[in-house]
């Protein structure tokens, strides 16, 4: 399809889903009034960010990359700006995170990957370690698949989690919303942490993925400064997933890790 030309040229895979088969299950956010006025169609975009892996990783593999709400961000931006100038007329309004778009859903649908009992998406080349963005168009667009297909449940990611959070998600006992709340942490909160292992997010239930083993390590290119380890001193401090929290919160946890 032409359009996915012209996406490939920002992100390595692309596909498309319809706006109706999603249109039941947007998620409630001021960002919904940015749709166009008869959205027809999602272009859902990948952004690999898996680097080969560093010895004394003390971060999640997503905050070892610069926020990529900000850089990948960029990039979904300069596709919505080329698509407009090669399909004059119609819309394409970029998404990413703060997004009505079911972002894992609407990628299912479009055949870029399963879901796995951890309810990230598995792309068949890069595995789960990739971030989505979307542009939602009034163009219309024959989507590229039409089925949610989901992984074949071995129940690795379930036995991996160090809060027995899965399936479902407890964000009670889920270590990487733990890693990022404010304040003291809990007794139980605090052995959680200690389990994951590290300072800033979890990687458990990924690592254990037999869908992630044989995944591409391939980032993309927005993902130049990779920092394997919290740096509080980092000359870009503010470019960091962990940066919205300040240096208080991974700075506790830097410590707490310290402790037996």
């Amino acid at each position: 399809m032409e359009i996915l030309k012209v996406i490939r040229e920002f992100v390595p895979d692309a596909g498309i889903c319809s706006f109706e088969r999603i249109q039941e299950h947007l998620l409630p956010c001021r960002a919904k009034s940015r749709l166009p006025e008869h959205p027809k169609s999602v272009i859902l975009m990948i952004f690999p960010y898996r680097f080969p892996d560093s010895p004394g990783r003390n971060l999640s593999r997503f905050a070892c990359v610069p926020d990529y709400h900000t850089v990948a961000g960029e990039v979904l931006n300069a596709a919505a700006q080329r698509c407009e100038e090669c399909f004059p007329g119609y819309q394409f309004i970029p998404f990413m995170d703060n997004s009505p778009i079911p972002e894992v859903k609407a990628a299912a649908l479009s055949g870029l990957g399963v879901i796995g009992q951890n309810g990230l998406l598995i792309h068949p080349k890069f595995g789960s370690f990739l971030f989505l963005g979307e542009l939602v168009t009034d163009l219309p667009l024959t989507p590229t698949g039409d089925t949610v297909r989901h992984c074949y449940g071995c129940g690795n990611c379930v036995t991996a989690c160090p809060g027995n959070c899965l399936p479902g998600g407890d964000r009670e006992t889920c270590v990487s919303a733990i890693s990022q709340k404010k304040g003291e942490l809990t007794e139980m909160e605090t052995a959680l942490l200690k389990k994951g292992g590290l300072i800033w997010g979890c990687d458990r239930c990924q690592e254990a993925c037999p869908l992630n083993r044989d995944a591409v390590i391939d980032p993309h290119p927005c993902f130049t400064d990779y920092t394997p380890q919290f740096d509080p001193d980092h000359p870009d401090f503010d470019s960091r997933a962990y940066a919205w929290r300040g240096k208080a919160v991974p700075g506790r946890n830097a410590e707490l890790l310290k402790k037996k």
